[in-house]
């Protein structure tokens, strides 16, 4: 689906938000006809995500970037199509696999795909010299280098709100076809708002665990944690 490039930023954003909305619906309905096999296997990845994904800091990445590059070619499968004829599905068995291989081998490559990710999506509504591209690369990079340089905060957070997204779709896929199952899932607000509070809760007591796991994620701005451990 592509956006025209003249939309302004505030209507860009609001069709990326639309678009988000639409995604998370498709996700609550694939989920519910998945089964309870799948939902229970998103209840135990949301909930490690949630608790102990800072033990498993190199797993995480993995993972983590894995899901990045899934993301990214589904949020620019417009321009994909367009400009290299290149499908969604494509792209994602093509991103995903490189971005969790380089995010496990270098860790600090997750926060940083994690971040560059929704701030290339921002960028779009920030052209340079005219050209949308060049805003989301450039917003892109800087949302990226800042998170890489808290890479233990960032991935942490990020694996967190992913939680928080994985345990709220697992609880209504479990939770079968009772009534108030299908209000929720036709008003997807009050999932992406649950996960939110689920992936909050979660990020502050992992980042309470203060001391990061040799050979993992950490923040550059605290070197003192780097002899913990």
């Amino acid at each position: 689906m592509g956006l025209p490039v003249d939309m302004p930023t505030a209507g860009l954003l609001a069709a990326r938000a639309a678009d988000a909305l639409a995604g998370m619906t498709q996700a609550v309905g694939a989920v519910r006809a998945a089964g309870p096999a799948a939902a229970v296997a998103l209840l135990v990845l949301g909930l490690g995500a949630l608790t102990v994904a800072w033990r498993a800091q190199r797993v995480l990445a993995g993972l983590g970037g894995a899901a990045a590059g899934a993301l990214a070619a589904w949020a620019f499968r417009g321009g994909l199509s367009l400009h290299l004829g290149v499908s969604p599905v494509t792209a994602a068995l093509v991103l995903a696999p490189i971005c969790g291989v380089l995010s496990a081998a270098l860790p600090r490559f997750f926060p940083f795909a994690a971040a560059a990710l929704p701030g290339a999506v921002l960028g779009l509504g920030a052209p340079i010299a005219g050209r949308p591209w060049l805003g989301a690369v450039a917003v892109g990079l800087a949302a990226g280098f800042v998170a890489a340089a808290f890479a233990r905060s960032a991935g942490i957070t990020f694996a967190s709100l992913a939680g928080g997204l994985f345990t709220a779709l697992g609880l209504i896929g479990l939770a079968g076809d009772r009534a108030v199952v299908a209000a929720v899932a036709s008003r997807p607000l009050v999932t992406l708002g649950f996960a939110l509070v689920l992936g909050v809760a979660g990020a502050s007591f992992q980042l309470s665990r203060r001391a990061p796991v040799p050979g993992g994620l950490q923040d550059a701005t605290l070197p003192s944690d780097r002899h913990l451990g």
